[in-house]
């Protein structure tokens, strides 16, 4: 009995001991997790390096030794930031410069030199922001600053300013005050030296892709709710994996985590996964996901070789089959805006009185543009446009016009209609105008637009329409043939003739929509339909301009 108590009491001290080091190893381990750290250095008197470990080195300059002692000191260009003082662009102003053209990023935030406005440095996905502004008044560009900050979406800024801007600059980054670190260059003392750490949260890798509509529904609407009940405890970065690093990263996630349905979304965590373009179903797993992320000591997988990527997406690529990618172009086909566009056209050139062949002829041209612009957006051309705020623009731009034409053409619909209930008069299309009027428009439009400028204009707006909507079916199938015809040389041209087979039956629906909306208003049984139901044809037709507008609106607002 002694002997038991002795060895329970033993056993128990052993116990205390290993939760001990347990959580002394979770402590120290959680701590290096927790962030990077940020040694800011300047004012230095004397020409010795800094001695403190660190990530990333912020020199502000400001020594009170020779250019050419601070450029030895340096160390190597990805390693340091340079946010020099007003001083150092006085008399360091060569020196500043042959550091910029071997690589160093040297901050000057005002309109001055030739400098860079400011620098990002990312570390598991977690960024830090420097700027740099010498003047009392800056002359700079902040909607501009505004607009990166809400790109990057950083973790921490530092800003750099004097007393006399202080108040400006505070004011100007107010949006991201909670994570702003603001430093006053007059007031630092000599041999000055602070480190500040970027705080690391839990990552979510959200994956998608800039060209799906339901993807962008799920970014922009459907899950920010979520992000933001979380938003203090949580980190979420967005991928577009119609860039090929992005897909590699997700290509080794879906294996890691044995991702078997694969869906246009796909979010990870160290913790698991959610992949469903649901929008029900996302918001609850999400949610379950991000508090299992909460718990979960775990990190997210280690990095694995570019090979790795490359070798598991060309296995992809080997079990596609022809059908396999064809099926996918029929379904990316029904893309509601591409249908609108051309009945809209169409509808438009029998308004003005073109004759059928020139119908044909902007049509068949329309459906090439697509084709064209889908299969060179496949081989990569045009993505750096995808990713730039004016393709945004232009999308609600173009949508807008369009819709704003659909919804006068169904008022003037509706008036023809009640002009019809009215004087019970036979009468065209008239889109409610007098006919004098009408007739004038009409001439006006048809010298204005001559078969040159016509075909120009559906190049135009096939191009429009593909750059900014595709499908979303195909994402599973189409990143991969991107990825091979653009990375991998030797399987480039099978890839190719994927991404035109592909093409080639995502125009299917398109012509059929152009074909039935032709032939259907040159089919005599319709025509004399209409001519016995004039009230509900124009009814019907204001109806179906508003359908469309409502589809182009919808686009121009996401």
């Amino acid at each position: 009995m002694v002997h038991w108590e002795l060895n329970l009491e033993k056993g128990g001290l052993m116990v205390k001991k290993l939760l001990l080091l347990v959580v002394l190893w979770l402590v120290f381990f959680s701590s290096l997790a927790s962030g990077y750290d940020v040694l800011l250095w300047g004012n230095q008197e004397e020409p010795a390096p800094p001695q403190e470990e660190f990530l990333l080195l912020g020199d502000l300059g400001g020594h009170g030794f020779s250019p050419e002692a601070w450029v030895d000191l340096l160390p190597p260009p990805e390693k340091v930031v340079i946010l020099p003082s007003k001083e150092d662009l006085n008399r360091s102003s060569e020196v500043l410069n042959e550091l910029s053209r071997k690589g160093y990023p040297v901050v000057v935030s005002d309109a001055l030199g030739h400098f860079v406005h400011s620098f990002s440095f990312t570390e598991n996905y977690h960024t830090a922001v420097f700027f740099n502004f010498l003047q009392d008044t800056p002359a700079a560009s902040f909607d501009r600053f505004l607009q990166e900050l809400q790109e990057k979406n950083p973790d921490l800024v530092v800003i750099f300013g004097t007393r006399g801007n202080r108040v400006l600059l505070e004011e100007q980054f107010a949006p991201f005050r909670d994570r702003i670190r603001f430093f006053e260059r007059d007031g630092l003392p000599r041999n000055f030296r602070e480190r500040i750490t970027v705080e690391e949260k839990p990552v979510l890798l959200f994956f998608y892709s800039s060209r799906c509509p339901a993807c962008r529904e799920l970014k922009e609407k459907v899950t920010p709710p979520v992000f933001e009940k979380y938003a203090d405890r949580i980190k979420v970065v967005y991928l577009d994996y119609t860039l090929s690093k992005n897909y590699e990263k997700l290509v080794l996630l879906e294996e890691h985590w044995k991702v078997e349905e694969k869906t246009s979304v796909e979010i990870f965590s160290d913790a698991g996964y959610v992949a469903t373009e649901d929008p029900e179903r996302i918001t609850t797993l999400l949610e379950e996901l991000i508090e299992k992320t909460l718990k979960s000591p775990r990190t997210l997988p280690p990095p694995r070789p570019p090979e790795r990527a490359e070798e598991l997406i060309f296995s992809r690529f080997r079990g596609f089959t022809p059908w396999v990618v064809a099926g996918a172009g029929f379904l990316d086909g029904l893309n509601p805006c591409a249908f609108a566009t051309i009945v809209f056209m169409v509808n438009l050139l029998f308004v003005l009185g073109h004759s059928r062949q020139r119908v044909v002829e902007i049509g068949v041209t329309y459906t090439l543009a697509v084709f064209i612009t889908y299969l060179l957006l496949g081989l990569g051309i045009f993505q750096v446009w995808q990713t730039l705020a004016a393709y945004r623009i232009v999308s609600r731009i173009v949508y807008g016009a369009m819709a704003g034409v659909l919804l006068v053409f169904a008022v003037f619909s509706i008036r023809d209609a009640i002009t019809y209930k009215k004087d019970r008069k036979e009468t065209g299309m008239t889109l409610g105008l007098p006919k004098g009027l009408r007739v004038k428009i009409n001439q006006y439009l048809k010298e204005s637009f001559s078969k040159r400028r016509l075909f120009a204009a559906a190049i135009v707006s096939g191009f429009a329409v593909s750059i900014l909507e595709a499908g979303c079916t195909g994402q599973v199938y189409l990143p991969t043939i991107m990825y091979i015809a653009r990375e991998i040389a030797d399987y480039r041209l099978k890839a190719i003739g994927y991404l035109v087979f592909y093409n080639a039956f995502f125009i299917i629906p398109l012509l059929a929509v152009f074909l039935s909306v032709f032939f259907g208003s040159q089919s005599k049984a319709l025509v004399e339909f209409g001519r016995k139901n004039i009230l509900f044809s124009k009814i019907a037709l204001a109806c179906l301009f508003v359908v469309l507008s409502i589809l182009l609106l919808e686009s121009a607002l996401a």
